[in-house]
């Protein structure tokens, strides 16, 4: 876990789970990284997995945990794209 984001806006995991479904792809675009999306419907997460990145968006009852693996490459970046992604979420939770 890099980050743990508690709820402020929303109630529940779904309606998280919903507004961060269009915001996710668009933060990873930014940073010019390919990444495959795929949400779980079921247990309300997201992983996004590309060439030395891995994103998993995980949403609690009372919080979103966001877990981030890099490649050798990436890894000087790790700090900026975990705020980058924290700050998306803070948004919308």
């Amino acid at each position: 876990m890099d980050v743990k984001i508690p709820y402020s806006q929303i109630t529940d995991k779904k309606q998280g789970f919903e507004a961060a479904k269009k915001l996710l792809p668009e933060v990873i675009s930014k940073f010019n990284v390919k990444a495959d999306v795929q949400f779980d419907e079921a247990l309300h997460t997201i992983k996004a997995k590309g060439s030395g990145f891995e994103a998993n968006v995980k949403f609690d009852e009372t919080d979103v945990i966001v877990s981030v693996d890099l490649g050798l490459l990436l890894k000087p970046f790790k700090s900026k794209i975990v705020e980058t992604i924290e700050k998306q979420i803070k948004k919308v939770v």
